[in-house]
């Protein structure tokens, strides 16, 4: 299965708002600007940099963009990984905020998505 049909999987699982629809528009709000899904590769014994320098076994992270469907998702926050850029939770997919947010992991919460962007409302 590709990685982006399991995102839109698990985003379609954890979609569950009719509950509260227009109610999560008054919680607290933080700008998404960008998503990202991350990337890692395992570097082999022997393998060479770009300056040809020897890189001993390491694993090589990084994110690349992610595109979103537009839509309005429930979510959990996942691990942190730097002061603006946030895991939703058992996902590979980040989000890029603006401004660091006050978010901390199990934080839950409604993403609405538009374009490539997005807002993050905390519970």
């Amino acid at each position: 299965m590709k990685i982006k049909q399991i995102i839109a999987i698990g985003f379609l699982l954890l979609l569950s708002l009719s509950a509260f629809s227009q109610e999560y528009k008054q919680w607290n709000k933080h700008d998404v600007v960008r998503f990202y899904e991350k990337k890692e590769i395992n570097v082999d014994y022997n393998s060479l940099d770009e300056n040809g320098e020897e890189l001993r076994n390491r694993n090589i992270v990084f994110y690349v963009p992610a595109k979103m469907n537009s839509g309005t998702y429930d979510v959990e926050i996942g691990d942190k990984t730097s002061s603006k850029l946030y895991q939703v939770k058992e996902t590979n997919l980040y989000l890029l905020f603006r401004y660091s947010p006050y978010l901390y992991r199990y934080d839950k919460g409604v993403l609405e998505v538009s374009y490539s962007s997005g807002t993050f409302y905390k519970k």
